[in-house]
């Protein structure tokens, strides 16, 4: 299945190069502006090559068809900076965002990519990622998309990405729905974004989606409207998923607990250092490793998938009840999310043979949300039969598809 992954990006890359056209085309900022500060053209994609790029989808994930049958037109696609803010200081973000050619009135997709450690693969720095591609694709069938690159990437390159920090994925996600209000006043002059939200998001952006879900569904539903949204293999609880991981002999993605490490130390949102954690030498070379040059292949290669080796034995059997480790647990809890009674149409989907992020995560988190009062005829859970994680992200997308289709005004 990686290998047929890894020739779709090749035949992809291949099509583009001869018939997507690229026509970068910078606005002047925009000075008058709340949130958005500048918008570039990236990238126009008539309905042709939508068209293509979906065929040649089609011939390795024959799921894709129902995203061709629904194609309109073509796609403009934009680079974007807006305001947003972090720990009580204005910081400038970015993302991209795909509109329809064809003038109208459109819901919003927001679409949360899972864990980067890559400056290079942020959506606003790379739109001609496989992924980002056909994100983009689903503008032709009557959305504007959205992709945040996350704090720490794009025109925020040069600060620490805040990893799994509920409070900054939350505040430049709002920042960038409020942004579009902009982009469609200064940008998109021939369509309507109406306020109908639909949220997506995989793996880090699985935990995301629901983060965002909580806010807009809680704390920002006098501007927005969020009509479903998906969540896909999100480590929703982290200490749960850590304490799963320091129980295990061999995990084999040791990035993941490194980059929520390094970034909750780098922000001060636990007092122990890595030291504290990580045995000699990986905690002296975590902090280097995520620098936005390093590949999760690259990290992972630096540290081990042996779990005793790489953590201390102290924190092993003490990380849940130690007062040593105290700060760590707090850090933990505060950026989980906690189930509550939602009116929104919700779906959890997990691969069942997936060892990065363990499907109980999204059992648990379903089973939360329902015991918090959610109707059970609105929030479900659907397990993907034996693909482990790599292998769950366009079922799960196009899973999401569906269950957008069935609550679209």
């Amino acid at each position: 299945m990686k290998n047929i992954y890894i020739i779709l990006r090749v035949t992809l890359m291949m099509l583009l190069i001869v018939s997507v056209q690229s026509c970068k085309e910078k606005s002047d900022p925009f000075d008058d502006n709340t949130y958005l500060v500048s918008a570039t053209r990236e990238v126009t994609l008539t309905e042709t090559n939508v068209n293509t790029l979906l065929n040649v989808i089609k011939a390795v994930y024959p799921g894709v068809s129902e995203i061709i049958s629904d194609v309109e037109g073509g796609v403009i696609v934009y680079s974007i900076t807006y305001n947003t803010s972090f720990k009580g200081e204005e910081v400038l973000a970015s993302g991209l965002v795909a509109i329809p050619s064809k003038p109208g009135t459109y819901p919003v997709l927001s679409y949360q990519n899972g864990t980067n450690t890559l400056h290079s693969e942020a959506p606003s720095v790379n739109p001609f990622n496989t992924y980002y591609q056909i994100l983009q694709c689903l503008a032709s069938t009557g959305y504007v998309v959205m992709m945040a690159d996350y704090l720490g990437f794009g025109v925020s390159e040069d600060m620490p990405h805040p990893y799994f920090h509920k409070e900054s994925t939350v505040r430049s996600l709002v920042d960038m729905l409020y942004s579009l209000r902009e982009f469609d006043e200064d940008i998109a002059k021939d369509i309507v974004i109406s306020n109908e939200q639909f949220l997506l998001g995989y793996s880090q952006g699985g935990w995301a989606t629901l983060a965002f879900l909580d806010a807009l569904e809680n704390e920002y539903g006098a501007d927005f409207n969020v009509s479903a949204a998906s969540c896909g293999a999100g480590a929703y609880d982290i200490a749960y998923f850590n304490s799963y991981v320091l129980g295990l002999a061999e995990y084999p993605m040791p990035v993941f607990l490194g980059y929520i490490a390094n970034a909750y130390t780098e922000y001060d949102l636990f007092t122990n250092p890595l030291s504290d954690l990580f045995k000699d030498p990986y905690a002296g070379r975590i902090p280097l490793l995520y620098d936005g040059i390093h590949s999760s292949d690259q990290i992972n290669a630096q540290l081990t998938n042996l779990v005793p080796q790489l953590f201390k034995a102290d924190y092993i059997t003490g990380h849940a009840t130690s007062a040593t480790y105290l700060s760590v647990r707090n850090a933990m809890a505060a950026n989980s999310i906690e189930g509550w009674d939602s009116e929104v149409p919700l779906l959890f989907v997990h691969g069942t043979a997936d060892d990065y992020v363990i499907p109980e995560l999204s059992d648990m988190m379903h089973d939360e949300m329902l015991s918090a009062g959610t109707n059970p005829l609105t929030c479900t859970y659907v397990e993907l039969e034996d693909l482990d994680h790599s292998e769950g992200v366009l079922p799960a997308g196009m899973a999401a598809l569906s269950f957008f289709k069935l609550f679209r005004k």
